[in-house]
């Protein structure tokens, strides 16, 4: 039994030698940066790691016929412990070469690589090799830019970038720009220039239950230009403390068939405050006012957006010009639980016209300052009702009474009675009438006297 052991650990350390007697490496067709075309070339080296010499090496392929993959030498006649020798293998890279690795509906962004397209064999008797045969080409559908928004906070982000500081509720906004590197022409009429993508997609995804985002938009960039897409979404209330990955996706195919695409991975980090007492959907009624004032309400949403339970918040809204005010204290709030609240403010008569700043603030633990809410109230001048003085002018007709004719035409007509207007009668009261007046008696007198003394020095006869 011992030595049916020992011929058997024989046997086996036999076979190993003779599957490690010969090895193949791996040929690459193309790189990054391959378009596709035919005739690209690699070399492998066959080598011979046994103690004896191996003869009529075989060298064999499975590709596909479309890469029409060709060994040149098919076959090594013999090959000596530790040689080794050089083959040339060429292969067609077709049109609809994938410059990416998708899953079988081709519609998921996986990797930018160099694709197994089968496997080469080198067989000499019972000694076999394998290795394993792989082609690139160029992607040229590619992510360019992205500008990431978040409350007041925009960063330039791209594949590894790390956003800081993110609250819970921030509404954010992605901006990307996808670019098409194909040539505008195709001078040499190949086909690997003036090539469009249709709808290619852009998706961005945040794989986190507590992170709800998963959206997408297509583009359509030209060749040698670039097409850009927006995102706006909502970081959730109830988000925890953490990081989060945030996959932007880039996946479309060409004219050729070919799928191109890429992808980066933004590292988002959610920081909660410990004590965040939030103001949310604030509403103003009425925004305008007159003179006569009234009553102003201010309606929102209260909710603990903290880390920690609150139980005495308080909700003040204010207009400090006017010296008004008024609160609510006490208020219990856990970790993001909310409320809603109507506030009021009875504005008095008479204020003066203008824009006056109205506040809406939060505290925690009854008076540390939290958040603000600010809304612009205006108030109007009242009007001035102007009184029209209205001037009536009164007519006085003066009439002469006459007898009653017997013949009408055997009397004279009766003239026309004067009518003294009420101007008249204010004239004669003036001063300037009374002024007039007394020139003219003045003037009388005067040649009266005149007249006396020229009747005195008149000689006698």
């Amino acid at each position: 039994m011992k030595k049916l052991l020992i011929v058997m650990f024989l046997m086996i350390a036999l076979l190993a030698v003779s599957a490690n007697a010969l090895q193949v490496s791996n040929p690459v067709f193309g790189d990054d940066n391959q378009d596709r075309v035919n005739n690209v070339t690699d070399t492998i080296t066959v080598t011979n790691n046994g103690n004896t010499t191996l003869n009529n090496i075989a060298l064999t392929h499975n590709a596909l016929a479309k890469y029409n993959v060709r060994l040149n030498p098919s076959s090594i006649t013999t090959l000596a412990p530790s040689a080794s020798t050089t083959v040339t293998v060429t292969a067609d890279i077709p049109l609809d070469f994938n410059a990416v690795e998708t899953d079988e509906n081709k519609a998921d962004f996986m990797q930018e690589k160099a694709l197994s397209i089968g496997t080469l064999t080198a067989t000499s008797g019972t000694t076999v090799a394998t290795a394993d045969m792989k082609m690139q080409a160029v992607n040229q559908l590619e992510l360019k830019r992205a500008t990431l928004e978040c409350g007041d906070t925009s960063k330039r982000v791209k594949d590894g970038t790390d956003f800081d500081d993110l609250k819970p509720d921030m509404s954010c906004t992605l901006t990307v720009e996808v670019e098409n590197n194909f040539n505008d022409d195709d001078d040499d009429d190949d086909k690997t220039g003036d090539i469009d993508f249709s709808d290619a997609e852009v998706r961005i995804e945040v794989d986190d239950s507590d992170f709800d985002v998963d959206e997408d938009d297509s583009v359509d960039p030209d060749p040698d230009d670039t097409d850009e897409v927006a995102f706006d979404f909502d970081i959730d209330e109830e988000v925890d403390d953490g990081s989060y990955d945030l996959l932007i996706t880039l996946i479309g195919e060409d004219d050729n068939g070919a799928w191109h695409g890429e992808q980066w991975e933004v590292n988002l980090k959610v920081d909660r405050l410990k004590h965040d007492v939030q103001i949310k959907a604030p509403l103003m009624n009425p925004e305008k006012m007159d003179c006569k004032g009234g009553q102003l309400k201010v309606d929102a949403k209260i909710i603990n957006l903290g880390t920690r339970d609150e139980d005495d918040v308080v909700v003040e809204l204010e207009i400090a010009d006017l010296d008004l005010n008024t609160k609510r204290s006490g208020l219990e709030l856990d970790q993001d639980d909310y409320t809603r609240l109507t506030m009021t403010l009875n504005i008095p008569e008479d204020v003066e016209e203008g824009i006056y700043l109205v506040s809406l603030n939060t505290y925690f633990d009854g008076i540390a300052p939290s958040n603000t809410k600010t809304f612009n109230l205006a108030i109007d001048a009242c009007e001035v009702e102007e009184e029209e003085e209205e001037t009536t002018t009164t007519t006085t007709i003066i009439t002469t009474p006459t007898e009653p004719a017997t013949t009408p035409a055997a009397q004279p007509a009766v003239p026309s009675a004067r009518v003294r207007t009420s101007d008249d009668a204010n004239f004669t009261e003036s001063n300037t009438y009374l002024w007039l007046l007394g020139i003219l008696i003045a003037a009388v007198i005067m040649v009266l006297v005149l007249f006396v003394v020229f009747m005195l020095r008149k000689p006698r006869k």
